[in-house]
């Protein structure tokens, strides 16, 4: 049962998911929505907004892969297709997901890639996280910054990652304390974020770094053992010694849930919610 499938957007990103999709082979046909036309994969021949027009009946399911400011936009197009993918941010503000929430029936299937959350080694952390002898968790994500032209622009696109996984895992946000923060402009802008969350007696901290090397994992600290969950590696070590590694990657999982039309706890506007309110307010803070 080989669908249609549309991917908007061929940016770095993009480019990753057509490659993974291209080896998996889940759909019969994949299109391409660039700035300017559609293509179709593996065929270089232009096709103009007019004839995608026919094309688009066809298309079972789409995945939006463009900047968030066009995401409202896009999402509104084909809210008549019944399975979408959107990157993260979901959208900008409030009122755009008020009204996208109203126009969307219960019958889409709406899924927002919080990457880390559809990671393979995910669900090995959220059993490690409800030990009550945790003292803290890091949740660090840096990346040499090459493309953030604008202050607080890496901020905006990152804070999703760690929100998400903080709300998947303690159900409601705490009270936060920004700890650091640093703008350094060079040609691109280098920021440097860390804020602390305290439930009970844990520290969970996330460290925002546009500066240093391409590091994405989760360092549970439990009476001075380390535990890391590597995202970059699909990996679990313990005092450096590595005890898990998964060969799926999490474009596995997403798409699993997208052909397979599942439900799953952290995919539904109210989610989505938390994540835009509880950001803004982040970003409001930092500006003062």
């Amino acid at each position: 049962n080989m669908k249609y499938h549309l991917i908007i957007g061929f940016g770095k990103w993009s480019k990753k998911i057509i490659s993974f999709l291209q080896k998996k082979k889940l759909f019969s046909k994949i299109y391409i929505k660039t700035r300017h036309y559609y293509f179709e994969l593996d065929s270089k021949k232009k096709i103009h907004n007019k004839e995608f027009d026919r094309i688009q009946k066809k298309i079972d399911s789409i995945h939006i892969c463009t900047p968030v400011k066009s995401h409202y936009f896009y999402i509104k197009k084909f809210s008549k297709i019944k399975r979408i993918i959107v990157e993260k941010p979901f959208l900008t503000n409030l009122s755009q997901l008020k009204k996208i929430e109203n126009i969307y029936s219960s019958k889409t299937l709406l899924l927002v890639n919080y990457t880390y959350l559809f990671s393979p080694i995910f669900n090995n952390l959220t059993r490690e996280i409800y030990k009550k002898t945790n003292d803290k968790i890091i949740i660090n994500f840096s990346k040499k910054n090459n493309f953030y032209k604008k202050k607080y622009d890496s901020i905006n696109d990152w804070l999703d990652h760690p929100l998400s996984i903080i709300l998947y895992l303690f159900k409601n946000f705490s009270e936060f304390k920004i700890i650091k923060k640093e703008f350094v402009k060079k040609k691109d802008f280098y920021e440097k974020v860390i804020i602390n969350y305290l439930y009970d007696n844990l520290i969970v901290q996330i460290k925002i770094n546009t500066s240093t090397i391409n590091t994405k994992n989760i360092i549970v600290i439990n009476n001075s053992k380390k535990k890391v969950y590597d995202f970059n590696s699909n990996s679990i070590f313990l005092k450096k010694k590595k005890i898990f590694k998964s060969n799926k990657s999490s474009f596995e999982n997403l798409y699993f849930v997208l052909k397979n039309n599942k439900k799953i706890s952290f995919q539904n506007f109210n989610f989505h919610k938390k994540i835009i309110a509880e950001k803004n307010k982040i970003i409001r803070k930092i500006k003062k």
